[in-house]
């Protein structure tokens, strides 16, 4: 894994980026936020150039390399689920009587290296996101269109898929060993960014499937990982849309 340490070189000096581009005629405010954030796939030599020179560091200060990679992926055992709120398919529900019931996905970060010499190495931890409140929704007539526009859910990530702390016994040393030991600070904040984005990613598959549905562009996300102070063990595993009036007893539900 490759960073840039822009934001702390900054931070460092005081500095914003409207000044930077000021006082550089050839990078944008654009440019530079992009940098900072590590948002990008790549950066040009150019931009690095004329960072470097600009803040007095050398390109080594203003990389950080560990040799291997996190892969993170979020997915659910099953598909998302909308319950219908009657019979009449020709009748709207009311967003407002709409929620998403508590639930988690599966979280997987996969460390992999691959060397000339040693070969490549995988090693996989299971977590999981939890939603262990209901996530309502409301109604939107905006462009006449009754879209229901989901409020702004939190989440947590615990180890353990599924997320019972039984499970993860034999895993959590070796996963703090990872976490704490493996990684600097930079690149904490950079998975746990990949993290906030896959979940985004995942609602928006949702989203596309469910096209009245809006979703938040902000989903706040915590990192306890080791938090088992509440019961996970009846969550669906997976979305489950329903009403307060719907024709599904909780008994009747898939999960």
């Amino acid at each position: 894994m490759i960073r840039n340490r822009l934001k702390e070189l900054m931070d460092v000096r005081g500095l914003k980026a409207t000044r930077i581009a000021n006082d550089i005629n050839n990078l944008s405010r654009n440019t530079i936020n992009s940098t900072v954030s590590n948002s990008g796939k790549m950066i040009q030599f150019e931009t690095v150039n004329l960072l470097c020179q600009y803040l007095g560091v050398t390109p080594k200060e203003f990389f950080e390399y560990l040799p291997f990679d996190v892969l993170v992926s979020v997915d659910a055992d099953n598909d998302p689920i909308v319950d219908t709120p009657n019979d009449d398919q020709n009748v709207a529900p009311d967003p407002n009587d709409c929620f998403i019931k508590p639930f988690y996905l599966n979280l997987y970060l996969t460390k992999t290296s691959n060397n000339y010499s040693s070969g490549e190495s995988k090693k996989t931890f299971e977590l999981s996101v939890i939603s262990d409140k209901e996530i309502p929704f409301e109604s939107s007539n905006e462009f006449g269109n009754n879209n229901f526009i989901m409020l702004t859910p939190s989440f947590k990530v615990v180890l353990g898929n599924p997320p019972i702390e039984k499970n993860m016994k034999s895993q959590k040393e070796e996963f703090f060993n990872f976490w704490n030991d493996d990684l600097t600070d930079g690149f904490r904040q950079v998975i746990q960014q990949k993290i906030i984005n896959s979940i985004y990613d995942y609602f928006s598959n949702f989203q596309s499937i469910n096209n009245y549905i809006e979703i938040p562009s902000y989903m706040p996300v915590i990192f306890p990982f080791d938090d088992f102070n509440s019961d996970y063990s009846n969550l669906n595993s997976g979305i489950v849309m329903t009403y307060k009036n719907s024709i599904f007893a909780d008994d009747e539900l898939p999960f």
